[in-house]
C-alpha cells in the first residue's frame, strides 16, 4: 500500500458474489465530525449481501462493503474532540469497512473493548447495537418479564440472550437442537427447537418477542405475546395492524449507531457480562467465502474479517 491508496473489497454493480473485486482506492479524508480509522477488523451481517443484491436501493459505485469497524484512529476531522490519533475504537460506518482505512462519524464510534483482539471486537457493533435497541429502546424489557428471542445462536440473538438476562428477564430462545447447549450457556432459560415444536405453544404470554426470522413466522410470534406485549422485528414486516387488532404492539426498526450505547456495551464486555459468539475470523483474502457462508445462514454467532 502506498501512502495515498488502500486495498478494499468493492462492487461496481449489484449482483451475486461474482461482482466482488479487490480495488486500490484513495485513502479517504475525514470531514467535519468524522474520524479516519486504520481498520484492523470488520465483520459480516445479513444486510451486507442484501446491499450487494440491491435490496436497499441505489448506491454509488464502486461501493466498499461492510458496516462493522474496529481499529485505531489515524486522524480526525474538524470538531472531533472525543477521539484522538492512536485511540482504539469500534463502531459502525456507512462508507464501507472492508478496506485498510474507513471514515466513520465520531458519534458512530466508541472505545473498543481492550480485552478483545481488534478483529474479534469487530463482530460486536451492528449485532450488539441491534439487540440492545430492540430489547430496551423498542421492546422496553425490564426485570421479571418474559422474552422470546428468535435465532438465539445467531449474531443478534446471541447478544440479545445475554442482554435480556442481564436485565433480569426470563428468556425463551429458538434455534436448532445442536445450538441449545450454546444458548443455555449464554443464559437462555428455555430453548425451543423450531424443527420439532411450535414456539408459540411453548413460549406463551411473553412480554416481548425479538423477531429476526422469516415473514411467515410473524403471526406466530404475535400469538406468543400477552395482551399489551411488544413484537420488535428487524427483518420482516411486523404486521402492526394485526397486532393492534389483538391489543398488542408490533414495531419494525433499523439500528442507529450511538456512542453512548457502544460505551455501555464496551463496559459489559470488559466486565465479562456479555461476550460475542464468534464462528470464525477470516483473513482479508477469504472475504467472498465468508460472505457466502453468511448468506447461507448456518453460521453460529458472527464471522469476522481480519484486515
Amino acid at each position: 500500500m502506498s501512502n495515498e491508496t488502500m486495498k478494499a473489497w468493492v462492487i461496481d454493480k449489484f449482483g451475486g458474489p461474482e461482482v466482488y473485486r479487490v480495488a486500490e482506492l484513495p485513502i479517504p479524508t475525514p470531514g467535519e465530525g468524522e474520524v479516519l480509522v486504520k481498520v484492523q477488523g470488520s465483520s459480516f451481517n445479513p444486510a451486507d449481501w442484501k446491499v450487494r443484491e440491491g435490496h436497499f436501493g441505489s448506491r454509488e459505485f464502486p461501493l466498499v462493503q461492510l458496516f462493522d469497524v474496529s481499529g485505531v484512529v489515524a486522524s480526525t476531522g474538524a470538531g472531533v474532540t472525543e477521539f484522538g490519533e492512536g485511540d482504539a475504537v469500534y463502531g459502525v460506518t456507512y462508507t464501507g469497512a472492508a478496506a485498510e482505512y474507513a471514515v466513520v462519524k465520531a458519534d458512530h464510534l466508541g472505545p473498543r473493548p481492550t480485552l478483545m483482539d481488534p478483529a474479534d471486537a469487530a463482530v460486536v457493533p451492528v449485532a450488539a447495537l441491534t439487540a440492545y435497541q430492540a430489547l430496551f429502546d423498542h421492546g422496553q424489557v425490564t426485570s421479571g418479564q418474559k422474552v422470546l428471542i428468535h435465532a438465539g445462536a445467531g449474531g443478534v440473538g446471541s447478544f440479545a440472550i445475554q442482554l435480556a438476562k442481564w436485565a433480569g428477564a426470563f428468556v425463551y430462545a429458538t434455534g436448532s437442537a445442536r445450538n441449545h447447549h450454546l444458548m443455555r450457556e449464554l443464559g437462555a432459560d428455555e430453548c425451543i427447537d423450531y424443527h420439532s415444536a411450535k414456539f408459540e405453544e411453548v413460549a406463551k404470554d411473553v412480554d416481548m418477542v425479538l423477531h429476526s426470522i422469516g415473514q411467515d413466522q410473524v403471526s406466530a410470534s404475535l400469538q406468543a405475546l400477552k395482551p399489551g406485549g411488544r413484537l420488535v422485528a428487524i427483518s420482516a414486516d411486523p404486521l402492526a395492524s394485526e397486532a393492534e387488532a389483538q391489543g398488542k404492539v408490533a414495531i419494525g426498526f433499523s439500528m442507529v449507531p450511538a456512542t453512548e450505547q457502544l460505551r455501555k456495551l464496551e463496559g459489559l464486555i470488559q466486565d465479562l457480562i456479555v461476550r460475542p459468539v464468534i464462528d470464525t475470523v477470516v483473513p482479508f483474502d477469504r472475504f467472498v467465502d465468508a460472505m457466502n457462508e453468511v448468506q447461507q445462514g448456518h453460521t453460529v454467532g458472527k464471522i469476522g474479517l481480519r484486515i
